[in-house]
């Protein structure tokens, strides 16, 4: 779901018991969606480009924005760089995600509203109320490319957002002397919806006053399958296949947005003309696009998290769109999975499914 009416937001937390001073508020903790956030990165000299332009003077050039990438919205010509530099890998013998070599990323104004891309209108209603940035606003952005994992697998740059998160909300009840309000988006939703059950219920009813989810996909949406299949090219002009396939299935949160079991059953997700696929066979899905090393990190960092959904103990408000066109099975008229797809639509938000 789209932040087009983030008066949506405003709404829900007017419904919570606050105060109308400012101080009376609870802090406020927004945590974005998958493309709200910014991220730098940096060269060294052991980054190998794909193309010679990719490289020049890549130890010298110091922190760029690689999203969003400006540059290359508007020049074809550095796809190619973008789409070496914003991949992961996936080590198997580590079994946890990182960058590629040579290059370093991070996530610039973790604790400040200026982190965010596309909450504007939000920030300037709750500073009308009251809220000031760093203060009682504060924003938790992250790197949208890896996630978390289940205890025992190594997952070193989302549970480093976990423990920063944690820490920025505590610090937030122990500086106003009020718990906080946790606002989630997107992608957003299933991280915040993971480090509450990842921490102790009488931490979470200490700290945590009410938690407001806006377009959560607690157990993927249809349209992470097409993702995985098609590829993505972040809206950038010239982005080859291989390119946008290898930008897809590189990263860890990409495995996220795939419908679970729980949520979907036994519902159709992608038909061919010999094979059915459903959440309970995404494994089998993996391997006939031609992703058969993604089915290690899908069924043992991915499908544990998802194979309940318990409440996690505080209230939740969780605001959804309906009425939108919304993908819900993706049918391929001849027994593979190659072409483009009929798509059968439902209800939803037009990305999320109702």
């Amino acid at each position: 779901m789209a932040l087009v009416r983030p008066l949506l937001v405003v709404a829900a937390l007017l419904a919570l018991p606050l105060g109308s001073r400012a101080g009376n508020l609870h802090p406020v903790v927004l945590v974005p969606g998958y493309g709200s956030n910014q991220l730098e990165a940096t060269l060294t000299a052991a980054y190998e480009p794909s193309a010679p332009a990719c490289g020049a003077g890549a130890d010298q050039q110091g922190w760029f924005q690689l999203w969003p990438n400006q540059t290359a919205m508007r020049d074809a010509s550095q796809a190619p760089c973008f789409a070496d530099q914003m991949s992961l890998v996936y080590d198997a013998g580590a079994d946890d995600y990182r960058n590629a070599h040579g290059v370093a990323t991070r996530v610039p104004f973790f604790g400040s509203t200026r982190a965010l891309i596309g909450w504007d209108q939000l920030v300037r209603q709750l500073e009308g109320m009251g809220y000031r940035d760093g203060e009682t606003l504060l924003a938790a952005p992250y790197d949208f490319r890896y996630a978390v994992a289940p205890p025992g697998h190594p997952s070193a740059v989302g549970d480093r957002y976990f423990r920063d998160l944690g820490r920025l909300i505590q610090e937030s009840r122990l500086s106003q002397g009020r718990p906080a309000i946790v606002v989630a988006h997107s992608f957003g939703c299933a991280l915040t919806y993971q480090f509450l059950l990842s921490r102790p219920l009488p931490w979470r009813r200490r700290y945590v006053k009410h938690v407001v989810l806006l377009g959560s996909a607690l157990g993927g949406f249809a349209a992470g399958m097409d993702a995985l299949s098609s590829g993505m090219d972040y809206g950038l002009p010239g982005v080859t296949r291989p390119a946008m396939l290898r930008l897809a299935r590189s990263q860890q949160s990409a495995l996220w947005r795939l419908p679970t079991p729980l949520v979907f059953g036994d519902r159709p997700l992608a038909v061919t003309g010999s094979a059915t696929y459903t959440a309970r066979n995404v494994s089998g899905f993996l391997k006939a696009i031609g992703f058969p090393e993604g089915v290690r990190p899908y069924e043992t960092r991915v499908l544990p998290m998802w194979e309940a959904l318990p409440a996690p103990m505080v209230p939740v408000t969780s605001v959804i769109g309906v009425g939108v066109k919304t993908p819900e099975t993706y049918v391929f008229w001849t027994d593979g999975l190659e072409g483009k797809a009929e798509v059968v639509y439902g209800d939803g938000d037009g990305d999320i499914n109702l």
